[in-house]
């Protein structure tokens, strides 16, 4: 027998924000807009302009944790 410490696992370097980023940003745009779309009379254009919107805040949290990713590696 040997005194080595037990193997431990590797750590991410990805954080896990980026990994749900994209999905998640979509959801809460469409839903957003879904809601600003019923008090502006329009579903379809409100839930469209949000989820949009979520795609584009969504793209530019994952590109963050790329970034972050690439400077721990």
């Amino acid at each position: 027998m040997t005194d080595e410490p037990p193997a431990r696992r590797p750590t991410s370097a990805f954080p896990r924000w980026g990994a749900i980023a994209l999905p998640g940003c979509v959801l809460w745009g469409t839903v957003l807009g879904l809601f600003i779309g019923a008090f502006f009379g329009n579903f379809a254009i409100g839930t469209a302009i949000g989820a949009g919107l979520g795609v584009g805040v969504g793209l530019a949290l994952l590109a963050a944790a790329i970034v972050i990713a690439s400077a721990k590696a």
